[in-house]
C-alpha cells in the first residue's frame, strides 16, 4: 500500500505535472504533437537530473546534462549503419555509465540517461535537429521549473551535490571494471539478442538491461521482479487507454500521474515502474500520432523487458562467480 505523499513530494509532483503537462496541454491549440511530446519527455528526464542543490549546480546539472544527452544522441546518429563503431561507442558509454556508485544519484542517472540518447537514436528511433531543440526546450522548461520548486520546497532533504559527487568520483569511489565491463556486454548481448528475435524496437531490451542492473546484486534480484510486475501491468494500462481513449484525453491523463512521480520513486520501484511505462507510452503514442500511434509497438514492450531481464538475471550469476577470483586489489570492498 502506498502512503500519502508529503509536503516536498506534493511540490515536487506539481513540478513534473507542469512540466510534462504543458506542453501536452498546448496540442489543443498547436498542431504539431510530436515536437510537444519530446518538449514534455525532455522535461521530465531534466527534472529527474535536478539535484535540488543550489541555484549554480541546477543550471549546471539540468542545462548541463541535457547537453550531454544530445551530443551522445546525435553520436548516435552519426553511428547509424556503422555498426562496429557504435558497438565500440556503446561498450565505453556504457563502462563509463556504470561506474558511478548508487549513491552517487546525479551521475548515476545522467550516465544511463547519456547511454540510452546513444543507443536509441542509434537504433533508429528519432534523433533529429527539432528532436534536439524540442528537448532542450524541455529541459529549460524544467528548470525554471525547478527553481520556482526550489524557493518553495527550502527545506526538501533529498538533495544531492553533482560537484561532491563528482569529487568522489575523480577520487576513486566507483564501481570498478567487473561491474563496469559486465553491464556493456550484458547491454550488448540483450541488444543483439532482440535484434535475432525479430524485436520491434531491440533497443528497449539493452535499455531495461541499462536501467535494471544493479551494482547490489540482491537489489537488483528485487528490481527485477519489481520491473517485470510494474512493466506488464504498465503496459496493460497503456493498452487499454490507446485503445478505448482519443488521444486528446491524453494531456489530462498525463499531467495527473506524473503529479505522483516523486512519492512512487520513494516508496516502490515496481509502481514506479508501471507510471512510468505508461506516461512514456501515451507521450510516444502522441509522439507517433502522424505515423497511426504506438498501439502496434506497445505490444512489444513487455516482451522486450522480459528478455532484458532474463539476460540481466545471467549476468547476475555470471558476477557472483567472477567476485570469488576477481583480485580484491582491482575492485572496490563495497562494490558487486
Amino acid at each position: 500500500m502506498l502512503e500519502s505523499p508529503t509536503r516536498f513530494e506534493w511540490i515536487r509532483g506539481s513540478g513534473y505535472a507542469i512540466a510534462m503537462g504543458l506542453p501536452l496541454l498546448l496540442s489543443y491549440i498547436i498542431d504539431a504533437p510530436q515536437t510537444l511530446a519530446f518538449v514534455a519527455l525532455g522535461a521530465m528526464f531534466a527534472l529527474r537530473l535536478d539535484p535540488r542543490h543550489g541555484t549554480s549546480q541546477q543550471v549546471f546539472a539540468i542545462v548541463g546534462g541535457m547537453c550531454l544527452m544530445i551530443a551522445s544522441g546525435a553520436l548516435g546518429v552519426l553511428l547509424v549503419g556503422h555498426r562496429e563503431l557504435a558497438i565500440a561507442a556503446l561498450v565505453l558509454i556504457a563502462f563509463l555509465a556504470g561506474q558511478p556508485r548508487p549513491e552517487q544519484a546525479y551521475l548515476s542517472l545522467l550516465g544511463k540517461f547519456t547511454a540510452a540518447a546513444m543507443l536509441l537514436a542509434e537504433m533508429g528511433l528519432p534523433a533529429t535537429l527539432n528532436t534536439a531543440l524540442a528537448y532542450l526546450l524541455g529541459a529549460l522548461l524544467a528548470l525554471l521549473i525547478s527553481f520556482i520548486v526550489a524557493a518553495l520546497a527550502k527545506d526538501d532533504p533529498q538533495g544531492w551535490s553533482p560537484a561532491t559527487e563528482l569529487k568522489q568520483l575523480m577520487a576513486g569511489d566507483i564501481n570498478g571494471p567487473l561491474f563496469g565491463l559486465t553491464l556493456p556486454l550484458t547491454i550488448l548481448a540483450a541488444t543483439l539478442s532482440g535484434l535475432a528475435l525479430h524485436a520491434q524496437h531491440a533497443a528497449w531490451v539493452g535499455l531495461t538491461v541499462l536501467f535494471v542492473m544493479h551494482v547490489n546484486d540482491a537489489n537488483t534480484w528485487q528490481r527485477l521482479r519489481q520491473r517485470i510486475i510494474g512493466t506488464l501491468l504498465g503496459v496493460l494500462i497503456a493498452y487499454m487507454l490507446v485503445m478505448w481513449l482519443p488521444r486528446d484525453f491524453y494531456p489530462p491523463i498525463i499531467l495527473v500521474l506524473a503529479l505522483f512521480i516523486p512519492a512512487v520513486m520513494r516508496q516502490s520501484y515496481q509502481w514506479f515502474s508501471l507510471l512510468i511505462s505508461v506516461l512514456v507510452l501515451l507521450v510516444i503514442d502522441i509522439a507517433m500520432v502522424h505515423q497511426g500511434g504506438d498501439l502496434q509497438l506497445i505490444r512489444w514492450r513487455f516482451f522486450d523487458t522480459l528478455i532484458g531481464c532474463l539476460w540481466v538475471a545471467t549476468a547476475l550469476v555470471i558476477l557472483r562467480f567472477a567476485k570469488h577470483w576477481w583480485p580484491e586489489k582491482n575492485r572496490n570492498k563495497k562494490s558487486i
